[in-house]
């Protein structure tokens, strides 16, 4: 979800996001497999340029994906073009995701669940998930990992990001900063774009949010709450099993069929 606000972050920075995670494809293959295994439609929470949805709907699954940001969808149709897939995309808000006993698989990836601010929003958006998928439905979650090392090694630090190949292939460095404060469980990031212009000068956007994480077992009984069977808690993309310094907290829990 990009938070339900007027000033959109992500509108700022929409195309270099676009250019940076187009070539991301180290999740695909799970989603692939959990469409499969859940039966479809799908519902992407927080869906951004399309990314995973184009690629569910290329492998035959219907999709529908939901975001409140305008910048971030107007690319997904842009990536979409005149190609006549089985995908749609709507700005919503992913605490009322739409639907009733509908989808076979809901999921939100890439962190899009720490965008929402508070305990109350989370329960709000499991539950709009357990509504809308039918009973066996799968809902998968991606976020980081707050190990105590992680947070500490990135807080009040600079980091790059990457460089990669934005708009007009001008080679765009990212820096990332992050401000945390662990008795709200937020993190303030700030996101640094450069790009050296032919005359020698650097080109810099910024944009700023506030993401709050979730620890394992907030996120784990938040689930159970919002009356999902206990999840399957994974380290990473490729379902290694979660150990306390992995870098992400995957996990995929299952409506009950009772």
């Amino acid at each position: 979800m990009r938070g339900e606000r007027s000033d959109d972050p992500y509108a700022r920075i929409a195309d270099l996001y676009e250019a940076e995670h187009r070539g991301w494809t180290d999740d695909l293959d799970l989603y692939r497999a959990l469409a499969a295994r859940a039966g479809g439609p799908v519902l992407e929470l927080g869906c951004g340029s399309g990314r995973v949805a184009i690629a569910l709907a290329e492998a035959g699954h219907i999709v529908h994906g939901v975001d409140t940001s305008e910048a971030m969808l107007a690319i997904a149709h842009t990536n979409l073009g005149s190609r006549r897939l089985p995908v749609s995309f709507r700005r919503g808000d992913m605490r009322h995701a739409s639907g009733h006993a509908e989808f076979g698989l809901a999921f939100c990836a890439l962190d899009g669940l720490l965008h929402l601010q508070s305990a109350a929003d989370v329960h709000d958006t499991l539950r709009a998930a357990h509504h809308a998928l039918r009973p066996g439905g799968l809902l998968a979650v991606d976020v980081v990992n707050p190990s105590p090392d992680r947070l500490a090694m990135r807080d009040g630090v600079v980091r790059h990001q990457s460089t990669f190949a934005g708009p007009g292939d001008a080679e765009i460095t990212h820096f990332v900063s992050w401000e945390i404060d662990p008795d709200a469980q937020t993190i303030d990031t700030a996101h640094f774009y450069d790009a050296l212009s032919d005359d020698g000068a650097v080109r810099r956007r910024t944009t700023a949010f506030r993401l709050r994480y979730l620890e394992r077992d907030e996120l784990e009984a938040a689930l159970q709450t919002a009356g999902f069977d206990r999840p399957e808690v994974y380290g990473n993309a490729q379902l290694d099993p979660f150990e306390p310094d992995s870098d992400r907290m995957i996990l995929v829990a299952t409506k009950s069929t009772a």
